[in-house]
């Protein structure tokens, strides 16, 4: 025989009970008492097995029971504010619960702040004042409670308000003694007053009352340059400095300083001087080093000194991994590629849970075309991310490259497997790369459709679009789809010779030889490097125009680049176009 869980029984009996003492000659609040507090112990129970339906239930029933219990309201008030959401009746409602209790329990510490804090959210104002401020009287103590009433107070109030939080704060410094946040607490409510005499005294006060403490002279520099004062704030900056020469913020600080007033070469000084101090931390000379950088990048003048500041840091903290890999992203922006991934590699040997760290590294030695070395690079980095499918993709693609087709698919089908579905890009990059392989191992009819497949995933991968009209072209296959699909590429890379060369190639095909003409002088002017290939399309391109002299130079020109190609060969001995 199936049970009812205890749980509803309880409510079943509570019920019956309930309806039974309507039935007879009234309401007993003594038993109504009893009742609901039993109600409101199922309820806490409920709740505790989270089971937060069974608990809402049982506290709007207690509270029917026993309206004046305020640890009910409370309770049940906790679950209203979790089914308002923009329900203003609800929200009411359970602010008027937690206001009932708290004005019940004054000094309850955890009621009162959530209540104060619900009231600042909805912009109560006054409400959260004055309950911040009982709670402060009864917790003068209680810093967390000081600051938020004296923030209340200084939130969009009156010159009053913002007085009496002043005076608050005034109040901690007794107790805590100064400190830059509290003056930079006072500062701000200073300056929505406009009251610039009073900001630069509150600095004042805060330097004097420790003249030897470093932070105040260079806090006291920050302000007084803010206004504009800047003999005073470098005298605190210098000051500072002679105060405590090891200081890496003092240096820095009086950098910033002169680098606003237009000063470079005292800015290059003091950021030197900072990184050498040792009392500064690795994360605070990264900072440094990457503002420095920003405002550095665009004087080429100024790398070596960029670099010589990173030699500096890595003689300081060798075993720092976060320096190594950002001396490898400067390097890289100043396309020093071999340097970078000589950096990369000490970073990685640091610390070798870097999965980015592996995927640059392997990128850097791909820019160099240092193919053996990436392939190395992707296997080590398998020890760390086993399941990394950008990097099998890569690996494909080098044994495409390095001639070793057979190997490829194994490596693109794992980087399938591994990719999230999800992640359509990349999804289709691989069908892109697969397309690409096997139409290297002649299998045409496998290669458009993984084409199809990478198009499908991702309609502007402008790679595959290239290379499949391309491909569609020179296999005189449905050239309307590859002109189609070469001048969507061409839309978004106007510029790019690849997708230009492949865009003369289609036409070509199609015996628009003017307009090929036009695009492939195009390409060449855009050509820093002019490849065989290209060079022996401008040639055939020009022959089949009506320019066999201009072919035949095009064509003698690729032929030096490839002298082992045999139908240029025949091209240039004949000075005539063969189509195989």
């Amino acid at each position: 025989m199936k049970q009812l869980p205890i749980l509803i029984i309880t409510i079943l009996i509570i019920g019956a009970l309930s309806v039974m003492a309507k039935s007879r000659s009234g309401s007993n609040p003594a038993e109504d008492t009893r009742k609901a507090d039993y109600i409101y112990l199922e309820a806490l129970r409920a709740r505790s097995q989270g089971k937060n339906d069974a608990a809402y239930s049982l506290l709007q029933r207690a509270r029917e029971l026993n309206s004046d219990d305020k640890d009910i309201g409370v309770e049940l008030s906790l679950y209203l504010l979790r089914l308002s959401q923009t329900d203003s009746t609800l929200i009411e409602e359970s602010m008027a619960l937690l206001r009932d209790y708290n004005e019940a329990n004054p000094s309850d510490l955890y009621y009162g702040g959530r209540y104060a804090m619900l009231n600042e959210q909805l912009l109560n104002r006054d409400e959260a004042i004055r309950t911040w401020e009982r709670l402060h009287t009864y917790y003068p103590e209680h810093l967390e409670i000081t600051y938020r009433y004296a923030n209340a107070l200084g939130q969009g109030g009156s010159d009053a308000d913002r007085a009496k939080a002043i005076a608050v704060y005034d109040s901690v410094e007794v107790a805590e003694g100064k400190s830059i946040p509290i003056s930079t607490k006072k500062i701000q409510l200073y300056f929505a007053r406009q009251d610039t005499a009073s900001i630069l005294s509150e600095v004042d006060r805060l330097r004097e009352s420790s003249p030897k403490n470093v932070d105040f002279q260079v806090f006291s520099g920050d302000i007084y340059a803010m206004f504009g004062q800047n003999d005073k704030a470098k005298a605190f900056y210098d000051k500072a400095c002679e105060i405590d020469p090891s200081s890496g913020l003092a240096y820095y600080s009086r950098a910033q300083f002169y680098n606003s007033m237009g000063d470079s070469a005292a800015f290059n000084r003091e950021v030197f001087q900072a990184l050498q101090q040792k009392s500064l931390d690795v994360e605070t000379k990264l900072a440094i080093l990457r503002s420095y950088i920003q405002e550095m990048y665009n004087d080429s003048t100024q790398l070596p000194r960029v670099g010589k500041l990173f030699d500096v840091l890595i003689d300081q903290h060798p075993h720092e991994h976060d320096i190594h890999a950002l001396y490898s992203r400067y390097l890289i922006v100043t396309q020093d590629y071999a340097k970078a991934a000589e950096q990369t590699e000490r970073a990685l040997d640091l610390d070798p849970a870097d999965e980015e760290g592996w995927e640059m590294l392997t990128s850097l030695y791909l820019q160099e075309n240092k193919l053996d070395e990436a392939k190395a690079a992707i296997k080590r980095s398998f020890r760390y991310y086993p399941e990394n499918g950008r990097q099998y993709l890569v690996l494909g693609s080098i044994h495409d490259q390095q001639g070793e087709r057979e190997k490829a698919p194994k490596e693109y089908e794992r980087a399938l497997e591994l990719t999230d579905s999800t992640d359509t890009k990349t999804i289709s990059r691989i069908y892109g790369a697969m397309g690409d392989n096997l139409y290297a191992r002649q299998l045409l009819d496998s290669a458009f459709t993984a084409y199809q497949k990478a198009l499908l995933y991702d309609p502007e991968n402008y790679l595959a679009l290239n290379n499949c009209a391309y491909y569609l072209a020179c296999e005189g296959r449905d050239l309307d789809n590859a002109l189609s699909m070469v001048e969507t590429a061409i839309k978004a890379e106007p510029d790019n010779p690849t997708t230009l060369d492949t865009y003369a190639w289609v036409l070509f095909k199609r015996k628009d030889y003017a307009k090929a003409r036009e695009i492939i002088d195009k390409t060449l002017d855009l050509t820093d490097e002019r490849s065989e290939e290209i060079l022996e399309h401008a040639g055939d391109i020009h022959f089949m125009d009506g320019d066999p002299d201009g072919a035949l130079e095009f064509w003698k020109e690729a032929l030096q680049l490839a002298p082992d190609n045999e139908l240029l060969e025949r091209k240039v001995k004949h000075k005539t176009y063969f189509f195989k």
